[in-house]
């Protein structure tokens, strides 16, 4: 249910390809389908497929590929553009289940792995998610791309593998519009919308949905966790749990991924309260050997027609800005985009 999954494939022998996939929830989730690289037109500006009119637990016939050559080899990238429970203050299951790719006469081929450079986590609000970043609309899901994000960009540019927990209105110790469950509970999840078997415990999830934090290490985890804790006027009073919330998680995802791992804690651009509370917690951090980096995200636009966040324009030159400071910080060289 994070944004930025991809389910990839290479097929050949088929002219039309279509996915089978389920949905569980009610809110909508948005899909973008790149063929042989080609990003497909369907539901919406920048999105192929939505599961808006889907019933719920019933398995869809979903359209991916046409006009394809049968004798040729094809790759096959399904993207998921929205984040996990678009604007609900209260998680409840909201997941995408895929089970095959089919087409008439279709064989499924051994990927073409081309390992990436590096791997990168994202953890953050709906300044990462890509809110509204599609502009000049009604704010829906439908006006979310996480494929035209910051993130998003940032991995193409500097050749990662990507993993990203995002959430629109969510912070790390009080979100800006009600709900107990913070950014700092859903970092633990494998499914970012499944709760606690117990419904008094609006920060846990049940046993089996805790995420396993040895199976992937990143090489960089980028964290912009602030602007929706707010921090000032009747808000500074949450500046020490603030405090000591993020410096727990970088002190566990430290121990999860070793010294290696490099830490970017941003700041901006919608808000620069919590630029002083982030850079106290870089420097605890260093103290006691943890990289750390302030990433600077303050002074670009959040205009009001795309609900006063970044659009996509906005995004990119967040990328740009964000793949200069990770590699100034990392030492890593240019590498090209490949998507």
């Amino acid at each position: 249910d994070h944004p930025g999954v991809k389910i990839v494939a290479r097929i050949t022998g088929a002219a039309t390809v279509s996915a089978v996939m389920s949905k569980v929830g009610s809110i909508e989730n948005v899909f973008v389908v790149y063929c042989d690289g080609v990003a497909q037109p369907g539901s919406g500006p920048k999105a192929t497929f939505s599961t808006k009119l889907w019933t719920e637990g019933t398995k869809q016939s979903v359209p991916l590929c046409s006009g394809l050559d049968a004798n040729a080899e094809h790759d096959i990238v399904i993207f998921k553009s929205t984040e996990a429970q678009w604007m609900d203050i209260k998680p409840t299951p909201n997941h995408v289940s895929f089970y095959e790719i089919v087409g008439l006469g279709m064989r499924l081929l051994p990927p073409l792995v081309r390992p990436q450079q590096h791997r990168i986590e994202f953890l953050g609000d709906s300044i990462t998610a890509g809110y509204c970043n599609l502009c000049e609309q009604e704010p829906s899901p439908a006006a979310e791309s996480y494929a035209s994000s910051w993130p998003t960009l940032v991995c193409e540019q500097l050749d990662a593998e990507c993993h990203a927990v995002a959430w629109s209105g969510y912070g790390m110790v009080k979100n800006c519009c009600g709900g107990d469950t913070f950014m700092s509970d859903v970092w633990l999840r494998t499914l970012a919308s499944t709760p606690s078997d117990d419904a008094s415990d609006p920060h846990g999830t049940t046993a089996t949905n805790i995420w396993n934090f040895k199976s992937w290490i990143p090489d960089a985890v980028v964290i912009n966790l602030g602007t929706n804790d707010g921090l000032t006027g009747s808000r500074e009073e949450l500046i020490p749990a603030y405090n000591a919330t993020y410096l727990d998680l970088v002190k566990s995802a430290a121990v999860a991924y070793g010294e290696q791992t490099h830490f970017f804690l941003a700041c901006g651009p919608q808000r620069n309260s919590y630029c002083d509370p982030v850079r106290w917690i870089i420097g605890q951090a260093n103290a006691i050997g943890i990289k750390a980096t302030f990433l600077d995200h303050r002074g670009f636009e959040c205009p009001e027609s795309c609900c006063e966040h970044p659009g996509a324009d906005q995004d990119r030159q967040m990328a740009e800005s964000t793949v200069k400071q990770v590699k100034a910080a990392m030492g890593w060289s240019v590498w090209s985009i490949y998507m």
